[in-house]
């Protein structure tokens, strides 16, 4: 789950990266390229006021009318400008807007991105400092103008002077002058923003990109460890094939030969049965063939064990020990000598969250085994099943006084149809199934013994729930329930 998160961020993250670097570059493009019309227009304003000044000096000097047409043609580009920027600075139409960038030959195409620039980025340094600029200039051209009409005036009454020919010529290169300094500090100030907007466009897409790779580098990394694991888990699964393979081999070879003996014995006794003529030979052989009947029920039994721990799924649900130790005890009661055995449960541990299914498989398993195993030679025969709380583990254990084991089979009576050299009693497949039962639960199973002293399996599982959930216990000791 923690992978799936750390992949589904990593992803994320790519996805904003490359977002915030498109988003980024089109506005940065659109600064730069709106940023790039004022500077277009600023050259056409520098070009036409100056022109259009020194247009107006040769018409005050010769009084020449062409001249001063060319003045009114020139000045009316700064004054388009000027005109825009008055309708800017107060919020006017945008269609007088631009009506002064087109007096001002601005290109048409570039009017939305300029009318933009400004009314997104008017509180930005650059654009104060233009406008600033901007309004300072306005005022000296409509000067221009005046001198302009004034000499206009003079020219047509036939009173100007050479004094004020001189004034006025004066005037006008000082209005040059100063709008020519407020033309480069207006020049400056969008070439420096030019400049810095691609110098920050540059690194924040070598921020984005170096995130862009080193989130995919970490996708490609989790995805390479996924495969790795995944890899690792089908050799796993591929092993285990193995072995259940082989365990199946040997299982169907040692299965058909286990009911392939009994039912030959069968056979050959009916066919006893069929010649025999004394009743009481008759019997017997009856008596022998329903012997071998029941351990081939105990042994098809096993079988279906066997397969429904192999098959079935691992449940969780609450299941009561003294419930399941009670239907196994009633299991036992017909099996021959079962009622000289005093059957005794000692739960302090009565519900826990488990497998029911397993559960009795595994009780049902011991207790019958401690049947089975019982010395017929003690008066005091005892099958004692208990159960407690080990820290983060419900201990099951059930002990016998029966024939006991030598140690040296403590490991092999766990393996398929393994059954001690003397006994005539098992198939092998108990306890490998009580086994695989219990590590099928997460849990372990041992087993101390000693011959002519009994026995005692002990299995560990582990608690699979928190809480109120976890186990609940029941102290005290049970009333004995022997079987009869």
């Amino acid at each position: 789950m923690f992978a799936r998160r750390k992949t589904f961020i990593l992803l994320l993250l790519v996805f904003v990266s490359s977002v915030s670097l498109i988003i980024a570059n089109f506005y940065t493009i659109r600064i730069t390229s709106s940023v790039r019309a004022y500077i277009k227009g600023e050259s056409e304003f520098s070009k036409s006021q100056k022109d259009a000044f020194l247009y107006l000096l040769n018409y005050i000097q010769t009084g020449d009318e062409h001249f001063y047409r060319s003045f009114t043609e020139e000045i009316a580009v700064p004054k388009g400008d000027n005109l825009a920027g008055v309708a800017l600075l107060n919020n006017g139409p945008v269609n007088k807007v631009k009506e002064g960038f087109l007096m001002g030959r601005n290109n048409p195409e570039d009017f939305d991105k300029m009318i933009w620039l400004y009314k997104d980025f008017n509180g930005v340094s650059f654009i104060q400092i233009a406008i600033k600029v901007w309004e300072e200039a306005e005022p000296l051209i409509d000067e221009a103008d005046s001198i302009a009409a004034s000499a206009k005036l003079h020219i047509q009454e036939g009173t100007f002077t050479t004094a004020e020919k001189l004034a006025f010529s004066n005037r006008i290169n000082v209005i040059t002058g100063e709008l020519s300094k407020k033309e480069r500090i207006f020049s400056t100030v969008l070439d420096d923003t030019a400049r810095n907007t691609d110098k920050y466009l540059f690194w924040l897409n070598v921020i984005c990109i170096v995130l862009i790779l080193g989130n995919l580098v970490g996708y490609a990394v989790i995805m390479i460890n996924r495969l790795s694991a995944s890899a690792k888990e089908q050799q796993k699964y591929n092993l285990e094939l193995v072995n259940v393979n082989k365990e199946l081999d040997t299982f169907v070879y040692s299965a058909s030969h286990d009911l392939r003996s009994p039912i030959a014995s069968l056979k050959g006794l009916v066919d006893l049965s069929l010649t025999e003529d004394e009743q009481s030979t008759r019997i017997h052989y009856l008596r022998l063939m329903n012997g071998i009947i029941e351990k081939l029920d105990i042994f098809i039994k096993e079988i279906l064990d066997f397969f429904k721990n192999k098959r079935t799924a691992v449940d969780n649900e609450t299941v009561s020990l003294e419930k399941l130790t009670g239907e196994a005890v009633a299991l036992v009661e017909f099996i021959t000598g079962a009622h000289t055995i005093d059957i005794v449960k000692n739960l302090e541990v009565d519900t826990i969250q488990s497998d029911e299914l397993r559960l009795k498989i595994i009780l049902n398993n011991l207790i019958s085994n401690a049947v089975k195993y019982s010395d017929s030679n003690k008066k005091n025969k005892f099958i004692r099943i208990t159960s407690r709380y080990d820290g983060a583990c419900c201990i099951i254990a059930v002990e016998d006084n029966g024939v006991g084991i030598k140690e040296e089979y403590f490991e092999s009576i766990f393996n398929m149809f393994f059954v001690t050299p003397k006994s005539k009693k098992g198939t092998g497949l108990g306890l490998y199934i009580v086994k695989e039962t219990v590590e099928k639960l997460g849990g372990k199973i041992t087993v101390t013994s000693k011959v002519n002293t009994g026995s005692t399996f002990t299995v560990s599982l582990p608690l699979q729930t928190a809480g109120n959930n976890e186990v609940q216990h029941r102290k005290g000791n049970y009333a004995k329930a022997s079987s009869k």
